[in-house]
């Protein structure tokens, strides 16, 4: 099923965006019909978190550059690394999902996030699944950002379980916790329509961004697993089937866990679908498409996991040696080496710091940013990402090209970013801002950007290695990496946005270096043209009478 891989290519040829698409559209958004933000449970037990959790307090650009954490450098936030308990797991839950903003408008009230969401309506929920920790009972537990508390939804340790649904995983059994990452699929498709199946993965993406620099931050060592046995995870987490879904996995503190006892039976019991308060006032519209492009994607068995996993690693060539040779088939007109990329001092911002300064950039003031700067966002962002696929660092399914506005020390132009010799290779010279904006479905938010960098994939080769479930793969590493970049951005004082994009029309334009490659996702960065007051700790913003209550 997974191998078939006319369904995704179906699937990513039907959801382009064009001038044409754009114009025959007949969608609009039923204000009336908006989804809720939150997931509440109605008749489930819920424990509160405590708030008085650490910021994580590394520095900003360290935290987001390195892979894997190395000795704390941040004695005051030191996690005793054999006692996880709740407050940990607060920090981790608030700098990766947490609510750091309220906006409040005369119809309503928009609750902002640690990490970006497109269109706000932030679809992805967190649930963990956890052994007995200092002062929570193993289980599996759903995340609520509103009321700040965990939900329970199964009790008992059932590590091994999800451990054999993603392929007799290792760092799941050796972590004491991990959090799994669920997309709604009403929720983002209520605007987005069919083509917000990509954004499950592009908001994931940015979570896992602002979560893995916490537990680099915190000295815990964190790993992204996509490979998993998609029914079993579902039915762990008592997910509504054709709803909602798992999309990603991440197994935190690896090594910091005794094995969990073993047991015969490691078939997951079914329970009923817990209630919920409707997501909606009125029916959900259903998009085939996204069930389809799901469902083919699915591994079915504990051998097809493996299969998978390693199906990168078991090429004549890795991605990433693929990548090497096909940038070099096209005349570069110049190639620059990046300047010295800043050193990661620890008199920058901290992580914690940067999570709340992080917004999305609304308008852009047309002044420069510094070739350093560039630099240190794109080698913060593209060193690597611990992903089961990934067996070596160095590996990825994406590369990057930006349209260079304003930066000084650069030549305006678009280029390709060349992680191996890293440098800027020149493909076209002296190219209008309006092009950047165009590309961006003519927003001039993006012509006024510093710089604009797309996120492309071999989507072929990846179909090719890792069949359907490669293009979840693709877009979910674009959002990682779209999340380090928002993080570096602010982390250098400027400001950052994502955007989508006319998929053909960005293909053509970095051509003929780009025709094999389609785009995941894209963000500009600049100067920001006003000042943005930063966001707070804040505490639970309602109770769990007024999520069941009121109009959100």
């Amino acid at each position: 099923m997974n191998k078939d891989t006319k369904y995704v290519l179906d699937y990513h040829e039907s959801t382009k965006h064009s001038e044409i698409s754009l114009m025959t559209s007949r969608h609009y958004l039923d204000l009336d019909n908006r989804p809720l933000p939150f997931k509440v449970y109605t008749e489930l037990l819920s424990y509160p978190l405590p708030l008085d959790f650490f910021q994580p307090a590394l520095n900003a650009i360290t935290s987001i550059s390195r892979i894997y954490p190395q000795t704390s450098e941040n004695a005051a936030n030191d996690i005793a690394r054999t006692d996880l308990n709740t407050k940990s797991l607060a920090e981790i839950l608030f700098f990766s999902g947490g609510i750091t903003r309220e906006i409040k408008y005369p119809s309503n009230t928009y609750y902002m996030r640690a990490a970006s969401a497109t269109g706000a309506l932030y679809p992805i929920e967190l649930y963990i699944v956890c052994q007995d920790l200092a002062d929570l009972k193993a289980g599996v537990y759903h995340f609520g950002p509103a009321d700040f508390r965990l939900t329970q939804i199964r009790t008992g340790d059932y590590r091994s379980e999800l451990a054999a649904s993603a392929g007799d995983n290792q760092s799941i059994i050796t972590s004491p916790i991990t959090i799994v990452f669920t997309s709604i699929a009403w929720r983002n498709a209520w605007k987005y329509q069919a083509r917000s199946y990509r954004h499950w993965f592009w908001d994931s993406g940015v979570i896992a961004a602002n979560l893995l620099a916490t537990t680099v931050s915190m000295g815990l060592p964190t790993r992204l697993i996509m490979g998993f046995v998609d029914d079993n995870v579902n039915n762990l987490l008592c997910l509504e089937d054709q709803q909602e879904a798992a999309v990603v996995m991440a197994a935190i503190g690896i090594g910091l866990s005794k094995d969990p006892q073993p047991k015969e039976d490691k078939q997951i019991p079914y329970l009923p679908i817990p209630r919920i308060r409707p997501i909606s006032k009125e029916s959900k519209i259903e998009y085939p498409e996204i069930l389809r492009v799901n469902q083919y994607s699915k591994l079915l068995n504990k051998e097809e996991v493996k299969n998978w996993i390693n199906s990168i690693n078991n090429n004549n060539s890795s991605v990433a040696d693929a990548y090497k040779q096909s940038s070099v088939q096209t005349k570069i007109l110049d190639k620059q080496s990046l300047l010295r990329e800043q050193h990661q001092s620890s008199s920058g911002p901290t992580l914690g710091e940067v999570i709340l300064r992080r917004g999305s950039s609304r308008r852009f003031s047309r002044s420069p940013i510094s070739d350093s700067v560039l630099s240190t966002i794109l080698h913060s962002s593209t060193i690597g990402i611990p992903m089961d696929i990934f067996k070596e660092d160095g590996y990825s399914l994406i590369d990057v090209y930006l349209i260079a506005n304003d930066i000084n020390g650069l030549t305006p132009g678009a280029y390709f970013f060349n992680r191996a010799s890293n440098s800027l290779e020149q493909l076209k010279r002296n190219v209008s801002r309006n092009i950047s904006g165009y590309l961006c479905l003519g927003q001039s938010l993006f012509s006024d950007a510093s710089a604009v960098l797309f996120l492309m994939t071999d989507l072929q080769y990846v179909l090719k290695s890792l069949g359907n479930r490669g293009y979840r793969a693709s877009q979910f590493e674009a959002g990682v990496i779209a999340g380090k970049i928002y993080l570096a951005a602010y982390a250098q004082q400027i400001g950052a946005s994502g955007s989508t994009f006319f998929d053909d029309a960005v293909t053509e334009f970095f051509s003929p270096h780009a025709n094999n490659k389609s785009t995941m996702i894209v963000v500009g960065i600049g100067v920001p043209a006003y000042k943005a007051n930063p966001g707070k700790i804040l505490p639970p913003r309602l109770t769990k009478e007024q999520l069941l209550t009121e109009n959100l």
